[in-house]
């Protein structure tokens, strides 16, 4: 049974909107607690929809080591989700540690607590109980978020894009025989099911008629089975690929999105709360964002010293971070790595997949979100008006490329 025809699983998801009085929100903020019929505990989540799999609850596990507890909460100290484990979204890395948010936030303003997770899916399901204000996510947990009936969440601005080189990556353990996508045929391939990975593979088993035996592990494992030749392929995202295939000598590239024109993202999101009730302070955000995307455009090395200062990515040296931000690949030399974008309605290939590549793959293929996401939690206005408060003030255009 799909989980919109099951009552239980819709109100697991949170479906079915509903209120969350004050103390209840506060309550849940302050001690990280989940809550029990509301559809935003992750091991319901997971139960209802096996979308993610057993790797993803172990991404969820982890997560609550690494996060530790949710700062106390007000109304002007936001608590962060964000992920140091995905490329496309180290923005948020170049924020916290060039203090950005202390530049560009109004007084009395502040960051109450950065909180890392694994997945995007934590973080999406952190926002949906109102434990994360702000949220970097890929391209598949921003839509599941947005599309929620519980929470309005809204979909700000774009992390990271590229044309499938960061989330889009098939990888082989070196010297394998594998060279084309009609080598996986009939193959065990480790993907995690549900990410941007997930719908990659599907869609190239689609295009080119193949059936490989598709095996869901989480990256980790992914990364580690490949390393000692367990399985002959796996797909997933940077950085851990390029750790793989640059640190440890142990993988190659085999094939990316770009042949099939499938592009991947990362998302900023924010309670709709926030953008409606603080709308100074999610500008000051944006603004910090874009000014981290133009550090990241043209300072790499100072991009590479920032990100190097997070603690959770020590085992990550620095050609490897290097790589994955700005050195083409092999298999698509042609292809820039990633494009410091932010306003996805700008880029058409961004604005198809957030509106409608991935909201159709994850309603009508996945059939785990209750509805495409209406237009109104697409939210780029705040941005381009912190795209004109920012050209007042700086020496620099706010704005990159196709964005222009």
């Amino acid at each position: 049974m799909s989980v919109r025809a099951d009552p239980i699983a819709a109100e697991r998801f949170g479906f079915y909107g509903r209120s969350m009085d004050t103390t209840t929100r506060d309550t849940r903020r302050q001690t990280g607690e989940s809550t029990d019929r509301m559809g935003v505990s992750r091991r319901r989540l997971l139960e209802a929809s096996g979308v993610l799999g057993a790797s993803a609850l172990a991404g969820c596990t982890e997560t609550g080591i690494l996060g530790g507890t949710a700062a106390a909460f007000d109304e002007k100290s936001f608590i962060v989700g964000y992920q140091p484990f995905y490329t496309e979204s180290w923005s948020a890395l170049v924020i916290r540690h060039a203090g950005l948010a202390d530049k560009h936030l109004p007084d009395d303003y502040s960051v109450g607590s950065w909180e890392v997770a694994l997945q995007g899916a934590v973080i999406g399901n952190k926002m949906i109980s109102t434990q994360n204000d702000i949220g970097y996510t890929g391209d598949m947990p921003s839509i599941t978020a947005i599309a929620n009936t519980e929470t309005p969440i809204d979909l700000v601005a774009m992390a990271g894009f590229s044309q499938g080189q960061q989330c889009n990556l098939c990888f082989v353990p070196t010297g394998s025989d594998v060279s084309e996508p009609a080598d996986l045929d009939g193959r065990e391939v480790g993907v995690t099911t549900g990410s941007c990975t997930h719908r990659f593979i599907l869609q190239v088993m689609e295009q080119e008629g193949i059936e490989p035996n598709l095996s869901d592990q989480g990256m980790a494992t992914i990364s580690t089975n490949i390393r000692e030749g367990n399985i002959p392929v796996g797909v997933g995202w940077e950085p851990a690929v390029a750790r793989s295939v640059i640190q440890q000598d142990a993988a190659e590239y085999a094939f990316t999105g770009a042949q099939y024109d499938l592009y991947d993202a990362a998302g900023l999101l924010m309670l709709d709360s926030l953008v409606e009730d603080h709308p100074e302070a999610a500008k000051g955000w944006l603004k910090a964002e874009l000014e981290a995307k133009h550090i990241m455009a043209t300072q790499p090395e100072r991009t590479i010293d920032l990100i190097k200062r997070e603690g959770q990515l020590r085992a990550y040296d620095r050609e490897t971070v290097r790589a994955t931000l700005y050195e083409n690949l092999e298999v698509s030399s042609d292809v820039q790595r990633l494009l410091f974008y932010t306003d996805y309605e700008a880029v058409d290939p961004a604005n198809r997949l957030f509106k409608e590549r991935a909201p159709e793959f994850l309603y009508e293929n996945q059939e785990v979100i209750p509805r495409i996401p209406p237009e109104e939690r697409y939210r780029i206005d705040l941005l381009r008006e912190a795209v004109e408060e920012l050209r007042a003030e700086i020496d620099w255009d706010p704005l990159r490329g196709a964005e222009r």
